[in-house]
């Protein structure tokens, strides 16, 4: 059940950041900007890498989510790196997600920049994937090491009760000489 819902989270993400990118790639296109004069060709060249790096950063977003489901799909017992690996895809996709806010903001020369319902969503989403995602590789964890521990413990508890049934056994059965100490504070003197 884990491993499949990490999956479908993984597609799911892959396929939302694939769209976007290509969608951001077709709204404009992305075209270098012809010679205009002085400052506007300068404004038209911070737009044109502003949207290249929108159109890349989700490029890069969605390969990490495809990285993600394929190490999950192949891998087998410790689910470490698909668990790290998530982690990454999804700080990844909500620093691209602040990048869109604010490049919408730029793009529209607004003093403020006030994120869409839709862009608050999926930042939202992409929060409870990771917390998800993260749950998911503790429950992981300590289902592994719960029965090792266990064991590992009852082994080492009836090891620690023979040694002190050796010790006890060992004392009991060796004969003691007793023979008087003088206190230790006496020197010696009568």
């Amino acid at each position: 059940m884990n491993r499949t819902f990490a999956i479908l989270l993984s597609v799911y993400w892959t396929v939302n950041f694939g769209l976007a990118a290509w969608s951001a790639a077709l709204a404009e296109g992305i075209m270098m900007p012809a010679g205009a004069p002085g400052a506007d060709s300068v404004w038209q060249a911070a737009q044109f890498f502003g949207h290249l790096g929108v159109v890349l950063g989700n490029a890069l977003v969605a390969a990490l989510f495809a990285w993600t489901l394929l190490v999950s799909l192949l891998e087998e017992g410790d689910r470490r790196e698909t668990a790290n690996l998530a982690g990454l895809a999804c700080a990844a996709a909500l620093v691209m997600l602040l990048v869109d806010v604010l490049y919408a903001g730029l793009a529209a020369k607004a003093a403020t920049v006030a994120p869409s319902a839709a862009i608050t969503m999926k930042f939202l989403a992409v929060l409870a994937t990771h917390l998800v995602l993260r749950r998911v590789e503790v429950g992981a964890e300590s289902e592994e090491t719960v029965p090792a521990m266990r064991t590992a413990s009852r082994v080492s508890t009836l090891r620690i009760i023979d040694a002190a049934h050796d010790t006890m056994a060992d004392r009991v059965a060796r004969r003691q000489r007793l023979r008087f100490a003088p206190p230790a504070n006496d020197h010696g003197n009568p």
